[in-house]
């Protein structure tokens, strides 16, 4: 649906999708027999749904000022539908020596994380405590439950348009809200499990009897698997970000003319600048697993964007 307002001031863009994705290629296991573990079938099938809202407002539009915003927010949810039949599942976004982290399965979105329930550290013991799920004694693979999703409640960005004179400002702020992020680099700095550098939150780390923290014990090994795959590393990948800014000054066509210069722009614009997040790692936005579709969400050492500052001049003769 479009709809324009007040001779144009106000443009609005609704948008409305459902998406059925049939045939995706799945690893699925061979008999013995093949001599192949897997192969490839086309048994996948995924569902998409979802809201998108832009809207466009020009609230200056004068000779020598202006200004114009630009807004958008979607809202998607997907769901695996079918991976080979009912119970079937996947396990995939491998965690150096813990196992995986994502699990697909009918009925869940993709880059659901799976793992354990972290219950805080014992006391007593310095290790991690982790929810017996199925009430028998033990903590082993039957404990596991979904602990995550690494898909966002919904996306956002604005951006504005301010010109004044010869001046013009531009800027985009974007982000995202509702998504976990599962932060696999603090295994490496926070698990205190080899003689390695460690991260200066686990100066708290639990150390004698009594102790009351959140960080568990540093033991060479990790005998009690307290740095395993669990709720303990999951965050909250919520951001916003200033993703562009620049500034323009168009000097008078009055002083070109004298240089036969029919236009000439001075400006500095810059990427990345600002970013507002709870999010202990140096980027919420980040994927390990690159452009993956299933192994979603995973920090693991993940390199960050950088910020960018470039300036220049535009000339037209």
């Amino acid at each position: 649906m479009d709809l324009a307002l007040f001779s144009g001031k106000i443009v609005l863009t609704t948008d409305y999708y459902d998406k059925q994705t049939r045939d995706l290629l799945i690893n699925v296991n061979l008999p013995a027999s093949t001599g192949f573990g897997s192969g490839l079938r086309n048994l996948g099938q995924t569902q998409n749904r979802g809201w998108e809202l832009g809207i466009n407002t020009f609230q200056v539009d004068k000779k020598d000022a202006g200004w114009s915003t630009s807004m958008n927010i979607s809202f998607n949810r997907n769901k695996v539908v079918d991976i080979g039949g009912e119970g079937s599942e996947i396990f995939t976004g491998a965690i150096p020596e813990n196992g995986f982290a994502v699990i697909v399965k009918e009925g869940l979105p993709l880059g659901t994380f799976f793992g354990y329930v972290a219950e805080g550290v014992d006391p007593e013991t310095g290790d991690m405590t982790f929810k017996d799920l199925n009430n028998d004694g033990q903590i082993n693979d039957a404990d596991r439950e979904v602990i995550g999703n690494a898909n966002p409640d919904f996306i956002w960005g604005i951006s504005n348009s301010v010109r004044f004179k010869s001046f013009r400002l531009d800027f985009m702020f974007q982000g995202v809200q509702g998504n976990d992020i599962f932060n696999a680099t603090r295994i490496e700095t926070e698990g205190m499990f080899s003689v390695k550098n460690a991260s200066a939150t686990t100066l708290n780390r639990w150390q004698q009897s009594g102790d009351v923290t959140d960080m568990p014990r540093a033991i060479f090994g990790d005998p009690m698997r307290n740095a395993r795959v669990s709720s303990r590393f999951i965050e909250d990948g919520s951001y916003a970000r200033l993703r562009a800014a620049s500034l323009t000054y168009s000097l008078p066509q009055s002083l070109l003319n004298n240089f036969k210069i029919s236009h000439m722009e001075v400006y500095v614009s810059g990427q990345n600048l600002l970013t507002f997040t709870a999010y202990s790692g140096y980027d919420p936005e980040v994927n390990r697993d690159g452009n993956s579709s299933t192994s979603l969400g995973i920090d693991y050492g993940t390199y960050p964007q950088s910020r960018t500052i470039t300036g220049g001049v535009r000339l037209e003769f």
